[in-house]
C-alpha cells in the first residue's frame, strides 16, 4: 500500500513560523519505515516529494549528525542511534507503560501473539510498549513502530472513541493519504468502527499486513477522551478472526479497563 507524505496547510499556503530545512530533515527521517530497510536517495526522494539533489545534502547532513547511517558498499542509509535521543525523554516520562506492562504480557502469553500500547500522532499511532512471544516475531513491529489509523483494529478503535465530529476531521487527513485505494479502505474502516462501538474493540483482517490480524481498544482519560490506544494481534494461522470476535478482544477490552483504572489521574 503505497502511502503520500502531507505537505503543508490545507489551503496550500505557507506559514511563515515553519522553518523548511528543519520540516524537510524531519521528513528524511519519517521516510524509513518500521523496519528500518536501508534506502537510497531516490527512493527517499519519492516517499517525500523532495528533488534528489536537497535529499543528498540532508541524508549528509543527518548521517554527520548521527541520524543516519550510511552504507558506504550498497550507498544506502538506515536509521542511526542518534535518532533514538530524539524521543527518549517523552518515553522515559510515560510511566503508563510501566502499569500497562504486566496486563500486556499476560494477554500476549495467554493469546501467543503481540500487544502493543501507542498513542494517536496525527493520521498514525506510535508503539510505546511491547510485549511479544516467540510466535509473534515473525511481525517485526517494536516500540517506535508507526501504524496507519484507517487500516488498523487500533487505530479503527480510536476512531470509534473519538467524537463524531473530532472523528471526521481525522478521517478527511487520512484520506489523502491513499488516493484511489481509499473508497475501499473507508468501507472496511466505517464497517469496523460501527463494530467497534457496539462491542468495544474494533478489528483488522489482513488490511494492513496482508498475514496478521489484530484487535484494537482505547484507554480514556477520565472525561472519556481516548488518550492510548492497545491492540492484540499476530498471524492469522494462530489469531483468527473467529478468536479475536470470541475470546481475544473482549479479553483486550477487559486489559484496556484495568489499565485505565490503574492509570487514573495520569493520562
Amino acid at each position: 500500500m503505497v502511502r503520500r507524505k502531507k505537505g503543508g496547510p490545507e489551503d496550500g499556503s505557507k506559514d511563515y513560523r515553519i522553518n523548511s530545512s528543519l520540516a524537510r530533515g524531519l521528513s528524511v527521517l519519517q521516510a524509513f519505515g518500521p523496519e528500518n530497510r536501508p534506502i537510497g536517495n531516490a527512493e527517499i526522494a519519492a516517499r517525500v516529494g523532495l528533488p534528489k539533489a536537497t535529499v543528498s545534502r540532508l541524508t549528509f547532513t543527518l548521517t554527520e549528525l548521527g541520524y543516519l547511517k550510511h552504507d558506504e558498499d550498497i550507498g544506502r542509509y538506515s536509521l542511526g542511534p542518534s535518532v533514538l535521543t530524539l524521543g527518549y525523554d517523552v518515553m522515559a516520562q510515560l510511566e503508563i507503560r510501566d502499569i500497562a506492562r504486566p496486563y500486556m504480557q499476560e494477554l500476549a502469553d495467554y493469546a501467543d501473539a503481540s500487544v502493543y500500547l501507542g498513542v494517536p500522532n496525527g493520521t498514525e499511532i506510535i508503539y510505546i510498549e511491547a510485549c511479544r512471544t516467540p510466535a509473534s516475531m515473525a511481525i517485526r513491529l517494536g516500540v517506535g513502530s508507526r501504524i496507519p489509523i484507517p487500516v488498523t483494529g487500533m487505530g479503527r478503535a480510536y476512531l470509534a472513541a473519538l467524537p463524531e465530529a473530532a472523528r471526521e476531521r481525522l478521517i478527511s487527513q487520512c484520506k489523502a493519504d491513499y488516493g484511489a485505494e481509499w473508497p475501499e479502505i473507508e468501507k472496511t474502516m466505517r464497517a469496523a468502527i460501527r463494530s467497534a462501538e457496539e462491542h468495544g474493540f474494533a478489528l483488522s483482517g489482513g488490511d494492513w499486513i496482508s498475514e496478521a490480524n489484530s484487535a484494537g481498544a482505547v484507554i480514556r482519560r477520565p472525561d472519556g477522551t481516548p488518550s492510548y490506544a492497545i491492540n492484540v494481534g499476530g498471524l492469522r494461522s494462530i489469531v483468527t478472526t473467529e478468536r479475536l470476535k470470541s475470546d481475544l478482544g473482549p479479553r483486550l477490552l477487559g486489559t484496556a479497563r484495568q489499565i485505565e483504572h490503574i492509570a487514573r489521574g495520569m493520562i
